[in-house]
């Protein structure tokens, strides 16, 4: 068990149990699966390569190969691949939250926080800068044409309050009320 998942188990479950006033473990707000896709920008053929590898790279799996959406002009023809897609659950899901909380995200150039989610179960952001991942540091000349890595992460929660006090839980970093703070 990875210590970021005990974390969860030990504390974030006594305390979400203590703040939410959740009667059994079975309505407890979760993680449920982290989604993340890298491409998109073009389908040219080393663009595409370089964003599976990539993602193999960052996550530790083989990504899904994603292709174009057939066009509604022309349905004859092959679908040009365009990025990658992962979906982590369980022990790859807690890891990679782990690496992305204590790892990249300090990393990132004028970090400020996230966003507060908009939805109730889904959070969603767009990490701009993926060198901010040390592994991909060394290989740059092989990523540097590569664009952004979108995440989603998928709770098993109700409302956007279970996924605020999910999140402060897990510690990820919102912004207090949606808008960024100004400094003195």
């Amino acid at each position: 068990m990875h210590p970021f998942e005990k974390h969860y188990y030990e504390i974030v479950q006594k305390d979400l149990i203590l703040s939410e006033n959740i009667s059994t473990v079975s309505l407890l707000p979760a993680p449920k699966k982290v989604a993340i896709c890298l491409g998109g920008e073009s389908s040219d053929e080393n663009y595409v390569v370089a964003c599976l590898g990539a993602l193999n790279i960052i996550v530790g799996q083989k990504p899904f190969f994603i292709q174009q959406k057939p066009s509604q002009q022309r349905n004859i023809g092959l679908r040009e691949g365009v990025g990658g897609k992962v979906t982590l659950r369980r022990a790859a899901m807690y890891l990679f939250f782990y690496k992305l909380l204590f790892h990249v995200l300090p990393r990132v150039r004028q970090f400020e926080g996230l966003r507060a989610p908009a939805h109730e179960n889904i959070y969603c952001f767009v990490l701009k800068d993926i060198f901010s991942f040390e592994e991909l540091v060394p290989l740059f000349p092989y990523f540097e044409e590569v664009g952004s890595l979108q995440c989603q992460f998928h709770f098993t929660t109700k409302d956007i309050s279970e996924t605020h006090v999910l999140g402060h839980g897990l510690q990820i970093c919102f912004f207090s009320n949606g808008k960024k703070e100004k400094r003195k």
